[in-house]
This record gives C-alpha cells, structure tokens and sequence, in this order.
C-alpha cells in the first residue's frame, strides 16, 4: 500500500515537473512576483513553540510591494504526528492608487504529518476570520498538502511539493490555488532556508488569472 503510494506522489512530482517546464516558456505572458519570509521560533516548553513572521510581496511588473504582513502563531504539539495553534496576522495590501487595505486576521491550525518509508507527507488546515474596514469580512478555510522527498545531504537538503487552496465560506467558494515546488536547501536546529516556485490561481468574478511565484523563505530558531 506504501508503494502505492509513493509510485502515486511520484507521478505528480514528475507532472509538476512538467508543468514547471511549461509554465517558464511562457512566464513572459502572466504576473510575476517575488516573496520573501523571514521567521524567528521561539520554544519556552519542550512542546509549544511561539512563531513571529514576516513577509513581504514584490512585482516586478510594477516595481512595487504588493502586500506585507506580520504574524504571531502559538503551536501546541500533542503528538508527534497532530499540533494545533492560534495565531493572529495584520496585512497591508497596495491598492495601487497611494493607499492601503488593512486586513486583521485571527487564525486557528491544525497540522497532521505521517512517515512513508524516508518520504513524509503532512496536511495542513486553518481556519481564519478575515477583516476589513471597507470590504465585506468572511471565514475562509486554507489547506496545504506537502510532500518531503529524503534527504539528499546531511545538512537537510530536500525537494518538497506541495498544494495549496484557499476556500470561502461566504459562498464565494473555491478563489484561489497554488503549486509549489520548492527545495528546502539547508534544515538545521537553528535555520533554514527555502526556495521555491508556485504556480498560482486567482478567481476574480468568474474568471481564473495564473500568475508565477518565486520566493525565499528565512527561518531562525531559538
């Protein structure tokens, strides 16, 4: 069955592979932007941890920070395979015209992983209460599910895919989706860092529009 399995993910790491191939001959024709996310971890209790985020999104088509936000996350690790957690996010989004949106955002997680021979797959779930001053606020449910290849070094060098989608529960349904390929190219105790590339899916009334991703996350343990 764990063969199954793997044969599986393995086609849709190669599948993504060829989308990657597909998606750079004709990046030129769709938005382009970069991410950066710097983390800082902090772990009081052997099985808490308190997590400070930033991030920032770059255009290169109009030379300008598209959004920024801080967070602040509290995870609980119950088990080796389940943690949970609330957290809380402020973002700012350029309204391109000299102004910005603010969006106040409480969060709460839930993370399940499992092993799969030297493979690991993880499930992401959060739900979260978007607010705004001008703009119509919604709950919205995210998953993520992420796929580990093994480690290529013994720094902690490895591939990873993963998907990702964003769903309303004001009856907007389904708005927004992603696909990641990235590598993780250093897991230390202490930092890691990631890169990674992500097709990305935008609903705008009844009609989809694909940007490209490229970003670089930073992450510090203390």
């Amino acid at each position: 069955m764990k063969s199954f399995i793997i044969f599986g993910l393995m086609q849709k790491w190669l599948s993504i592979l060829f989308l990657l191939v597909c998606v750079v001959s004709n990046a030129q024709e769709r938005e382009f932007t970069l991410w950066n996310k710097n983390d800082v971890s902090v772990s009081p209790w052997e099985k808490i941890s308190l997590d400070v985020s930033e991030k920032i999104h770059y255009s290169t088509e109009r030379s300008s920070v598209d959004l920024k936000y801080a967070e602040l996350f509290v995870d609980y690790e119950l088990k080796k395979w389940i943690e949970f957690g609330m957290g809380f996010r402020h973002t700012k989004v350029n309204l391109q015209n000299g102004n910005w949106l603010d969006e106040n955002r409480p969060m709460m997680v839930l993370n399940l992983s499992t092993d799969v021979h030297k493979f690991e797959l993880s499930f992401s779930n959060r739900i979260e209460y978007r607010s705004f001053k001008t703009f119509d606020n919604h709950f919205r449910h995210r998953q993520a599910l992420t796929f580990d290849f093994p480690n290529l070094t013994d720094w902690g060098m490895q591939f990873y895919v993963t998907e990702e989608s964003f769903f309303k529960l004001n009856g907007v349904g389904t708005h927004l989706a992603r696909i990641y390929t990235g590598l993780k190219a250093i897991d230390q105790k202490h930092f890691d860092l990631k890169l990674y590339y992500s097709l990305q899916k935008t609903k705008v009334l009844s009609s989809w529009f694909t940007s490209d991703i490229v970003g670089l996350n930073l992450g510090f343990s203390i």
